[in-house]
C-alpha cells in the first residue's frame, strides 16, 4: 500500500533523512511504545530510528516517495485507500488521513536517538 506525503510534510521529515521512518500507533504494543501507554484516543506518531534498530514489530511497509514507512499490524484497520500525511496550515502539525477519515490531526515527530539518550 502507498502513502502520499505532501511536499510540506516531506519538509518536516527532511531532518530524518537516512533513518527508518515508523508511523506508529501509540497503543502500548511494540518496542517503541511504553507498556500501558494506550489511551482511549487514536494517537499516531512518526518515530525516526537508526537503520540498525529492530523493526520486527512493524511488519507492514508502506511505499512512499521517502522510501518505506514502517507500520505495525495492530494498526492495520487504518490502512484504507487514500493514505496521506500532510501539514495542517493553521497548526503546522502533521495530519494522518485516508479517503474516509482524518485518523490523527496532530502527529508528533520523535527522533528516537533523542528520547533514548
Amino acid at each position: 500500500m502507498k502513502i502520499d506525503i505532501t511536499p510540506e510534510a516531506k519538509a518536516k521529515l527532511a531532518p530524518y533523512e537516512g533513518k527508518n521512518i515508523i508511523l506508529d500507533l501509540d497503543d502500548g504494543q511494540g518496542r517503541f511504545s511504553g507498556q500501558g501507554d494506550c489511551a482511549l484516543i487514536t494517537k499516531f506518531r512518526i518515530i525516526a530510528v537508526d537503520k540498525d534498530e529492530d523493526l520486527s514489530d512493524y511488519a507492514i511497509k508502506l511505499d512512499s516517495d521517502l522510501g518505506s514507512i514502517y507500520f505495525k499490524k495492530s494498526a492495520e484497520e487504518f490502512l484504507k485507500p487514500g493514505l496521506q500525511l500532510h501539514v495542517n496550515p493553521k497548526t503546522q502539525l502533521l495530519v494522518f488521513k485516508n479517503d474516509f477519515e482524518i485518523i490523527d490531526n496532530s502527529v508528533n515527530i520523535i527522533d528516537y536517538n533523542q528520547v533514548k539518550a
